[in-house]
């Protein structure tokens, strides 16, 4: 999966909207392909502002029982590190991907 930052890609949409509004038409048929346009970034602006973005506390989210049903349905695995040390290993990466995703 990747992610996008939702504010930089509204900006960019509303950024096209401004900029297409402003484009002069020569007849009819412009017209009606700048008005469908303009219709499309609102509808596109619309449906974005409508998902959900959700916020997760990976202390709630990661428990000893995920950690021990993980090793049930991989028995192939090893269990060499111990719940501690894999929850440091999931915080660390989880911590990762949000500064990614902030551009950080």
């Amino acid at each position: 999966m990747e992610l996008i930052d939702k504010d930089a890609l509204v900006a960019e949409i509303d950024n096209l909207e401004n900029t297409y509004k402003k484009c002069p038409t020569r007849n009819s048929y412009e017209e009606g392909l700048k008005v469908g346009r303009l219709i499309g970034y609102e509808d596109a602006l619309y449906k974005i502002n409508t998902l959900e973005v959700k916020e997760v506390d990976l202390n709630k989210e990661l428990s000893l029982e995920d950690y021990k049903s993980f090793f049930k349905k991989h028995p192939d695995l090893s269990d060499d590190w111990g719940f501690d040390e894999a929850w440091m290993f999931a915080k660390y990466f989880y911590e990762l991907g949000l500064k990614a995703q902030k551009g950080e």
